[in-house]
């Protein structure tokens, strides 16, 4: 205790007392509390010598007495704050003593009640809300005003510069930041299995016996020695709620900023035997979490726990026969104190061992599998699984008996009169992996590639049988299964039925006196009659929702040890870091490739993507990072100011606590799952700000259930290829842009007319489904969209006067009038263009074609005639479908002629019409039974009408037939069958079987070969197509700009690297499609319509097939999960405005394994809300906040509600021009001249009188091969005299 100090405001009396030595022996005398800091009161220094009472207390100061000192305040802050320190006083929440000071202020020593104060018989820990609730409120208060400067102590002038009780540290981190700072594992070895922990921490270990096949990275090792820790190490830990503080003599104490609970001691806690492994994506989750099942595959589940039921280990064996007192004991409480196994013989050493070796298996991981010890005892392991012990030993399965705990009130009155008996609960080794459907077999492949031991796995699907309990419990080490496989079990979940006091009377093994139990629930799911010893959720940021059946039906299984494995727990923990350092980020403007200039403009206009590119090659260079980007001050908050956390925040925290709550299912948050909330959100969420110590418990709740490095330290082990990222930006075609200007047009006049208030207006709260049709549509457009009503342009063009002069006699603003003139302009401008009009009435991409003959083009197209400003090369246009039927037409009949073709093309033209009529009546069939017709928007002004829609359905929906379609899907088999039994050869022949390897290292090794034979599987045209008149026939770019773009990238890199495209829309993925199958490059589709188990081969067919060189992938359905690393190329079809979405569909390909340097192009339509988009993701990237959803930020809203037009010709393109028949390789155009053919001369025999086929050789050119290919052909059968046929050239 500080020295004494005469009191300036005393009496001289008071100067030269003493201070009394005498200590009180009352639990709340200063000694026993917490001295904190001292508190200055402004006071006048006459009122000071009033309140004197001239008496000390036992540090020398007088005794704090609010009621003297309140009349003297005129601040009304400083009378509130007193009143205050009156009350926690009073409470016993805090002891104060005062003074005055040498500049004439009164001091107050603070000094805080702990809770767990000794003597006090627990008083301070059962205080009532009233008392409570304005106690954290004025200490909240008192908490800031604290000084522990030495000087104030002492009563003197302050020392230097103050010091906070609790500094206030302006942390401004977000949560995701706060979640990527993260300290490393710091892994204390757990007294396990073999001291596999100990051989984990130790590098130069290499793990053999382990059971891996793979080897594991530093990070790896310590990742799955931690797992161990928190699984085996039981000892208490301290409470993460409590963050540790000082007294002002250096003394630590404990505080919990949310209740302002101050203890002495931190309060231990019972340990989770679980967590969050939250690794970095792409850094090998799955792999580690194999190792932590290889490490622990034979140890058993344990009973759970309870505090008022003893629960021994049984086995069916022990406890129908042995004696012992364990055993006797769960005999009479079953049977109701009866043992009608009294005076049992003793069980022999056999049934001693077959108890023992159920009930303890040996969990020893061996130092090495090479001695001749581990050798000999897996052959006697094999030995005794063979032999009818074998059976014994398996059916002898370890169990305990789960007795009801004491009833609350409302359940003794709603339980029956008599006692329930116990459930039998299978104890096991197995692990429960529940994983999206999506990823079934790629953890199928991870089991075997990683683990060298074999591992016994029931892979659960749709259809698949469920096993009896005791085969579940006893015959798999890993049970996998879909989300949707384990939630269906939810459908049987009465547990009340497994309590029953019915004995097992099932007969015995001859000779061993073990029951062969065939007993069974089958009303209640057998997932609910184990006790689990692992459960696995991958991707589990599903479960921080608890709106889904999985997490409640999770919380009903006993469970031991719970595991998530997700790199983004929440929304905005995205775990997407590693490997950041080497993107690149740069804004490409493609420039015209027959440009001179484009090389020098594409270099020197590459930006930010916050940068808008200039339009011309003579202009100032954009600048070149994010860093140039410059925001408003409003925008970013000044660096001292506290950052205020925001509802985005609490969704985050909320799902962070419904997992550690929930799921994970951490004891102390289990017992009271409010505590999440009160002890850890509200303080973070204060409306002032964080509360002082608020975020050191965040971080130390997250530490406490999170496993994850820092990416930093991943990156001492792993260095992933680059990433270049670019947005690139194009301009739309002229066909596109008059639709672009149309629904512009739509949503200006939407806007005038409904003067931007009314219900019709698009951005009124009631049409927020209609805005959301019409945002998703604007950004189709900038693919390719088509209206077959023509965005209502016909009506508005009609009433154009009419919208004018209401505009006018509305007192609209000029701009506004302006804005409606020019609107209408444009709609008239696209009504007025014949060539418009005609492909707004089909939904395929038209591409320009050359070289066409006229009268075969006018049958085969939709589009009409030439227009007179073409060039003389250009027919005109085609469907992307109609150019795929006439090449179909080739393959089938090489040698038709203009006529067949004409014929041929009107048979194309009826089949269609019927099937559009067809689909069209079967939609309106479908509508009518569902009762529910198709909505139109709520504005006829939108021109989004059902026959629009219809078409674009119809494109999606042949789309995904084709993806299922039988022979898609047989061709994929065929092609994955053909790929593995090369692969397998491969590992016969050159590869070692005893070589470890690193997670990426196989993978690589097994799509290596990439690209060698890409288009070996392509059906190509006959030889004989060269003679065709469609063998001249070229074509060009279609009327989408981003999908000429993609044709483009595809046939530049598509033979030696693979992509992954990636789209909101099925539409825009259709098109690609399309366009892949006229350029003839092999792909797969990743869409729903396709079974899990066949979207699972898809999968592995892309990674280890050469054939498939695109994947085209449903942004939502393919961003996540999925291992991608032979693709090397990624492409957005449009911008994506959530980050983390895009990143984690980057992460499918950038991740360990990949060798490749990763090329990421986001395309984007400039001039448009898309390369605005860009712009405000850029600028949005550099805040530290939450980024809003689209139409809820601010810039991109104020973008689409104020429509600008495309008012300027096209100049940034791709160029494509590729051939419709791709001929092969040697055969050139026919020459001028007689094609010369060697038919080969007919047998001898007959030939039968009905037979109408001969075989021709194709063409022969000089010093060719005499080994040709042999076509069927119906054109007639040769003289038999001649051997040379002469056709006329064409």
């Amino acid at each position: 205790m500080a020295a004494w100090v005469p009191c300036p405001s005393c009496c001289p009396n008071c100067f030269i007392s003493t201070l009394s030595s005498h200590r009180s022996s009352s639990p709340y005398a200063l000694h026993n509390l917490l001295p904190v800091g001292t508190v200055i009161i402004d006071i006048p220094v006459a009122s000071q010598h009033d309140i004197c009472e001239h008496a000390h207390v036992e540090d020398g100061w007088h005794e704090f007495q609010a009621q003297q000192v309140v009349p003297q305040l005129s601040n009304a802050e400083d009378v509130a704050f007193c009143r205050g320190l009156e009350f926690l006083i009073k409470q016993r929440f805090i002891s104060c003593t005062c003074r005055c000071t040498p500049d004439n202020r009164m001091a107050l020593r603070v000094y805080l009640i702990p809770y767990d104060l000794a003597n006090v018989q627990g008083k301070l820990r059962i205080r009532k809300d009233n008392i409570l609730s304005p106690a954290k409120r004025y200490l909240r208060a008192l908490v800031p005003k604290i000084s522990q400067d030495i000087g104030r102590w002492n009563g003197l002038k302050p020392e230097g510069e103050d010091r906070d009780f609790i500094p206030q540290v302006q942390d401004r981190r977000t949560l995701a930041e706060i979640y990527s700072e993260l300290a490393s594992p710091k892994v204390t070895p757990a007294p396990d299995c073999g001291g596999i922990s100990y051989r984990l921490l130790d590098f130069e270990d290499d793990l053999d016996g382990l059971g891996m096949r793979s080897t594991l990275y530093k990070y790896q090792r310590r990742s799955v020695a931690a797992m161990l820790q928190k699984e085996l190490d039981l000892q208490d830990v301290p409470d993460p709620l409590y963050t540790p503080v000082k007294t002002i003599e250096g003394k630590q104490f404990y505080l919990q900023p949310g209740t302002m609970e101050v203890l002495q001691e931190c309060p231990a806690t019972v340990p989770c035997r679980g967590g969050i492994l939250c690794e970095e994506l792409g850094t090998g989750k799955t792999v580690m979490m194999l190792s932590l099942i290889v490490a622990t595959r034979n140890q058993i589940s344990l009973p759970e726990p309870s505090i008022v039921d003893d629960r021994p280990v049984l086995t069916r064996l022990a406890f129908r026969h042995f004696p012992s007192s364990d055993f006797s004991t769960a005999r009479k409480r079953f049977y109701c104190d009866r043992d009608p196994r009294s005076g049992a013989r003793v069980p022999s050493l056999v049934e001693l061992v077959l108890h023992k070796a159920r009930v303890t298996p040996n969990c020893n991981i061996p130092r090495s599998v090479l001695t001749k010890r581990y050798a000999h005892e897996l052959q006697k392991e094999d030995e005794v699984s063979a032999l009818p012990v074998g059976e014994v030993l398996r059916a002898n399965t370890p169990f305990y008996h789960h007795y009801l705990g004491e009833p609350s009130n409302r359940e003794r009155a709603q339980r029956k009169s008599r006692q329930r008996g116990p459930k039998v609960m299978y104890l096991t080794s197995a692990t429960l992996v529940v994983v999206p459907a999506n990823l079934l077999s790629q953890w199928d492949r991870e089991i075997t590639k990683h683990c060298a031991v074999p591992l016994h796995v029931l892979i659960l699907r749709a259809n698949t049988p469920m096993p009896s309990v005791r085969s579940l419990a006893t015959d798999y080490d890993i049970i996998l299964m879909t989300y949707n496989r384990f939630s269906r079990e939810s459908n049987a979940n009465d547990v009340s039925k497994l309590h029953t006091a019915t004995a097992c009377t099932c007969p015995e093994y001859p000779g061993y006196r073990v029951p062969k139990c065939e007993c069974q629930h089958h009303s209640v799911s057998p997932f609910l009659q184990i006790r689990w010893k692992r459960l696995v959720i991958d991707e589990g940021h599903v479960s921080a929702s608890l709106s889904t059946i999985l997490v409640p039906f999770a919380k009903l299984l006993s469970v031991e040890r719970r595991w998530i494995v997700t790199g983004t727990p929440t929304t905005n923990l995205l775990g997407l870091s590693l490997g950041s350092k080497a993107v690149e980020n740069v804004c490409t403007v493609l420039v015209d490739e027959g440009n001179d200039e484009a090389d020098a403009v594409s270099s020197s206009q590459r930006a930010s993507p916050s940068c808008p590119p200039s339009r011309s090659p003579s202009a100032t260079p954009a600048p070149t990072s994010a860093h140039d980007v410059t925001i408003s001050a409003s925008s970013s908050p000044p660096p001292c100011a506290k950052r205020i956390w925001t509802k985005y925040d609490r969704e985050d925290l909320n799902k962070l606590g419904n997992m550690i709550s929930h799921f994970i299912a951490v004891p102390q948050f289990t017992s009271d799952p409010k505590l999440i909330a009160s002890h850890v959100i509200e303080p973070l969420l204060d409306h002032s700000g964080p509360r002082r110590g608020s975020i050191q418990v965040l971080n130390q709740v997250m530490e406490s259930v999170m496993i994850r490095h820092r990416v930093e330290d991943v990156e001492r082990d792993v260095v992933l290829p680059p990433v270049s990222t670019e947005s690139v930006l194009l301009d739309l075609d002229s066909l596109s842009i008059k639709s672009f200007n149309a629904l512009q047009a739509v949503i200006a006049i939407n806007a005038i007319d409904s003067e931007r208030t009314d219900q019709d207006y698009m951005f009124h709260p009631r049409n927020a489904d209609a805005l959301q049709e019409t945002v998703k549509n604007l950004s189709q457009i900038l693919f390719w969209h088509v209206d077959s009503d023509l965005y209502n342009a016909r009506y508005l063009v009609s009433h154009a006067d009419a919208n004018i002069k209401r505009a006018i006699e509305r007192n609209m603003p000029q701009e506004d009038i302006e804005l409606l003139r020019e609107a209408l302009r444009h709609l008239k401008t696209a009504l007025d263009d014949p060539l418009w009009r005609a492909i707004q009435n089909h939904e395929d991409v038209p591409y320009r074609v050359y070289n066409f003959q006229d009268r075969v083009f006018d049958i085969w197209t939709r589009t009409g005639g030439r227009e007179p400003y073409w060039p003389p090369e250009l027919t005109g246009f085609l469907h992307a479908d109609r150019l795929l039927k006439l090449y179909d037409m080739i393959l089938q009949k090489p040698l038709i002629g203009p006529e067949g073709m004409v014929e041929w093309g009107k048979a194309v033209v009826a089949r269609d019409l019927a099937f559009r009529r067809a689909f069209e009546e079967a939609q309106r069939r479908k509508e009518g039974r569902s009762g529910s017709p198709r909505k139109k928007s709520g504005n006829k002004d939108t021109g989004e009408q059902a026959s629009s829609t219809t078409t674009e359905s119809l494109m999606v929906d042949t789309f995904a037939k084709k993806a299922s379609a039988a022979e898609t899907l047989r061709e994929m088999q065929k092609e994955l069958e053909a790929t593995m039994a090369r692969l397998a050869k491969e590992d016969e022949e050159g590869m070692d079987g005893d070589e470890s390897l690193t997670p990426g290292q196989e993978l690589e090794a097994s799509s290596s070969q990439v690209g060698v034979h890409a288009q070996a599987q392509i059906r190509g045209p006959s030889r004989l197509a060269a003679s065709s008149p469609l063998a001249k026939v070229r074509i060009g770019s279609s009327a989408s700009s981003k999908l000429n773009y993609i044709i483009s990238e595809v046939q530049k890199y598509s033979s030696t690297e693979k992509f992954l495209i990636f789209s909101e829309s099925p539409l825009s993925l259709a098109h690609v499609a399309e366009a892949l199958e006229l350029i003839q490059v092999k792909f797969l589709r990743f869409t729903t319509q396709v079974t899990p188990q066949f979207r699972e081969q898809l999968v592995l067919t892309f990674e280890t097939s050469e054939t498939y060189r695109v994947f085209l992938m449903e942004l939502k359905h393919g961003a996540r999960g999925l291992n991608l690393i032979s693709a090397s190329r990624v492409i957005f079809c449009e911008p994506v405005w959530q980050a983390d979405v895009e990143s984690q569909a980057i992460k499918r390909a950038h991740r360990i394994g990949q060798t490749k340097p990763i090329t990421v192009k986001t395309l984007a339509i400039r001039e448009t809300a898309e390369e605005n988009m860009v712009q405000r993701r850029a600028i949005l990237r550099n805040s530290q906040e939450k980024m809003p959803k689209l139409l809820e930020e601010a810039g991109m809203r104020h973008y689409i509600a104020n429509p600008k037009f495309i008012t300027h010709p096209p100049t940034v393109a791709s160029n494509i021009d590729f051939p419709l028949i791709q001929l092969p390789p040697e055969v050139s155009l026919p020459q001028p001249g007689a094609i010369m053919l060697r038919i080969p001369a007919l047998p001898k025999a007959s030939p039968s009188p009905s037979s109408k086929r001969v075989r021709v050789e194709d063409p022969v050119s000089a010093g060719s091969s005499d080994a040709v290919h042999q076509v069927d052909t119906q054109e007639g059968s040769p003289l038999k005299k001649k051997r040379t046929i002469r056709f006329k050239s064409p």
